[in-house]
């Protein structure tokens, strides 16, 4: 009997850090360390009701989605035209590593402006017009860099990251700057 109690804590540690590990990876099942490890866990979680997913890890980050901006110039007087301008919004900020309160106001305001195009003819393009005076015509589009998935990422971690990216296009909008767009018509 001296011999089996031993025996019995140590198996009783075992499954109480196994019934730990499956409290731990179940809950997220779908990010990159569930699909690994539930194939040990999963089959004694599903017989014991372990299976329920919490969501309670942080989602996949978001996509950077920017609007690329061509700011338009009318012709010298020269009959020669000056090369447009090409900008984004929000600015690249690569010295920055963690953004300060007027960048995310920046990304809020252009999310805000692409949900309805209409917002970027009305609104945004006269704004841009009146950041750069002299400007003729103003076009944005609306771009989505997409990440690749976890998983892809691992697959091709020879490939940088920027490689395997890909842009998607999605609204876009010309405004002229003579003062026809007017908030008041939205």
């Amino acid at each position: 009997m001296a011999k089996v109690k031993p025996l019995l804590k140590i198996l009783a540690s075992v499954w109480i850090v196994y019934n730990i590990a499956a409290l731990m990876v179940m809950p997220n099942v779908s990010s990159y360390f569930g699909r690994v490890a539930s194939k040990y866990v999963g089959p004694y979680a599903n017989l014991v009701g372990l299976n329920a997913g919490w969501n309670f890890f942080s989602p996949d980050p978001a996509h950077p989605m920017y609007l690329k901006v061509s700011v338009n110039y009318p012709a010298n007087e020269d009959g020669s035209y000056r090369d447009p301008l090409f900008t984004t919004y929000p600015p690249p900020d690569e010295e920055n590593k963690v953004a300060g309160l007027t960048r995310k106001r920046e990304w809020a305001v252009m999310r805000f402006m692409v949900i309805d195009p209409r917002r970027l003819r009305q609104i945004f393009g006269p704004w841009l017009c009146r950041q750069y005076p002299g400007a003729e015509s103003i076009d944005m589009e609306h771009v989505v860099e997409t990440l690749p998935l976890l998983d892809e990422a691992a697959f091709n971690k020879d490939v940088n990251l920027l490689d395997m990216s890909q842009e998607r296009r999605y609204a876009k909008a010309a405004v002229r700057c003579d003062g026809t767009g007017d908030e008041e018509s939205l």
